[in-house]
């Protein structure tokens, strides 16, 4: 198996551990409980060019699924929108336009009076307007950016995605752990997901989401500690490795960082 992106995640477990009590009429064996804190490794695997064509085989099948169903596509519901004068009318993609000229205009005044090491009092005011009108207009376009994604969340091809980004992280996710060899230990993997299907690995997911109260099976448990420390994680990794904008390790890694980041 080949690694696409992993990381670290770390649980709590409870284990029953022997110790000797002295008492008066002399040392007894007894036991009590220690919590100890678990690291495991959860590793995304690197899907071939096999595997992708199977996803894209998958998405379209999701994707028609959802328009029989009588959602939307985007470039209906775009359509619709832009003749009701909204997000994607010409005269909203206009005013964008312009903001965005705006945001890269005063990014290269703020670059080019950075750079500069004396600066008069025209210039001082120069890159103070400049660096409130950079902020001002990432603000307009990322509030903007959200309001479209939020308006297009319900069509068929952003349901179809999600279940694209699903599909992927259900197969391709596996964590690391101890297993006896005879007298001694060694690591293996296992799917966080189980299952040999789709619908069988969802509705595992779909178990893993309980409350933790209703689940009354000790592996169960075990895994719902490993999702719910690793699944947002798994969310990013898969959309930024789908997106291209990172294809191994330590490209991932930036982009988390970079879009993710505080």
């Amino acid at each position: 198996m080949k690694e696409l992106y992993s990381f670290e995640v770390k649980r709590e477990v409870e284990k029953q551990v022997a110790y000797v009590k002295k008492t008066k009429s002399g040392p007894v064996e007894s036991s009590k409980k220690v919590k100890k804190t678990i690291k495991n490794r959860i590793v995304v695997a690197k899907p071939t060019i096999s595997d992708v064509e199977d996803a894209e085989f998958f998405y379209g099948q999701q994707y028609n699924s959802f328009i029989n169903s009588g959602f939307l596509t985007k470039a209906m519901l775009a359509k619709k929108m832009g003749d009701l004068g909204g997000m994607t009318s010409e005269k909203a993609e206009k005013d964008m336009s312009a903001i965005l000229l705006e945001n890269v205009e005063a990014a290269r005044v703020v670059e080019f009076f950075n750079e500069a090491k004396n600066l008069s009092e025209e210039q001082e005011e120069q890159l103070k307007d400049a660096k409130l009108k950079f902020t001002e207009t990432q603000k307009q376009m990322h509030d903007y950016e959200v309001s479209l994604r939020s308006q297009f969340s319900q069509t068929a091809d952003a349901k179809a995605e999600n279940r694209l980004m699903e599909w992927f992280i259900l197969n391709f996710t596996f964590y690391e752990d101890m297993v006896k060899d005879g007298a001694d230990e060694k690591k293996e993997f296992f799917p966080l997901f189980e299952g040999d299907e789709y619908k069988e690995k969802r509705n595992f997911l779909l178990s893993l989401q309980e409350p933790e109260k209703d689940i009354e099976d000790a592996h169960l448990l075990r895994l719902k500690n490993l999702f719910d420390s690793s699944f947002q994680t798994l969310i990013r990794v898969v959309t930024v490795w789908y997106n291209k904008m990172g294809m191994d390790q330590e490209t991932i890694d930036k982009a988390l960082k970079e879009f993710f980041d505080d």
